[in-house]
């Protein structure tokens, strides 16, 4: 019970510390470490698994705060609204419709990787939705078996052995790190050029648009910066995200 008392105790001091301690070790500098070496040194190694490689993290952190504040007081009331005021259906088929856009890079990393099937999958939900789906605002593709799987330029990166890379904490978008923000740019600009049903020409040129756009992306993130409200939220989220995306390329290779 001491040791637990000590190190939840150490935590929530080393969070205001002008200096952060290191969760490799962060008995270093304390006099108890020494007086109770083994069994503290022991404990603290169950704690390593949390470390992710963060060279950036005081901007990071000041983005994370950013995208705490924004999401708090202007994101989350304008997707509440929207939920209040669109219907059920409505908010259904348009998020089918930007999904449906995402089988155009979903397609073409999955040809990238010799990934026959998954190519083959992703073109045929391309083909269907968007004429029996009607533009894609309908999934029948998911209702034949035909399910969604992303396959984003990051996991092609990755496959062809590219690494993570610092971790980063995008403005607006949230964690990431250096190969999946690099990977997102190439999506971005892989639907611009091939510019499929005229739509990615509008992201940015009609406001109307690219609210549409950013109010879906935003409700289909299911968490907020406030579920995770204590003093090692930038941590935790770090964490989670990391082991999200190792689990995600695991689950593809």
């Amino acid at each position: 019970m001491r040791s637990l008392f000590m190190l939840i105790s150490l935590f929530v001091c080393s969070a205001f510390a002008q200096e952060r301690i290191p969760y490799s070790n962060p008995m270093d500098r304390l006099a108890f470490y020494e007086q109770h070496g083994s069994q503290v040194q022991s404990d603290i190694k169950k704690l390593t698994f949390i470390n992710v490689n963060d060279p950036l993290e005081p901007l990071n952190r000041f983005f994370f705060r950013f995208n705490s504040w924004l999401d708090r007081y202007l994101l989350k009331p304008v997707l509440n609204l929207y939920r209040v005021t669109v219907p059920s259906f409505l908010r259904k088929g348009v998020s089918n419709f930007f999904q449906n856009m995402n089988d155009v890079p979903n397609t073409l990393n999955s040809l990238v990787q010799f990934r026959g099937k998954a190519a083959i999958r992703s073109g045929m939900r391309l083909v269907l939705n968007t004429t029996v789906g009607i533009l894609g605002f309908f999934d029948p593709a998911e209702a034949i078996g035909l399910t969604y799987q992303r396959n984003d330029l990051g996991m092609t990166l990755a496959h062809y052995g590219v690494g993570a890379g610092p971790y980063l904490m995008l403005p607006v978008l949230g964690p990431s790190n250096a190969r999946d923000a690099f990977g997102l740019a190439g999506d971005i600009l892989v639907e611009d050029k091939i510019n499929f049903l005229k739509v990615p020409e509008h992201y940015y040129s009609d406001p109307a648009v690219f609210a549409v756009y950013g109010i879906n992306y935003r409700s289909e993130i299911q968490f907020t910066y406030e579920d995770f409200e204590s003093p090692f939220s930038y941590d935790v989220i770090r964490f989670l995200y990391t082991r999200k995306r190792e689990l995600q390329l695991q689950s593809v290779y």
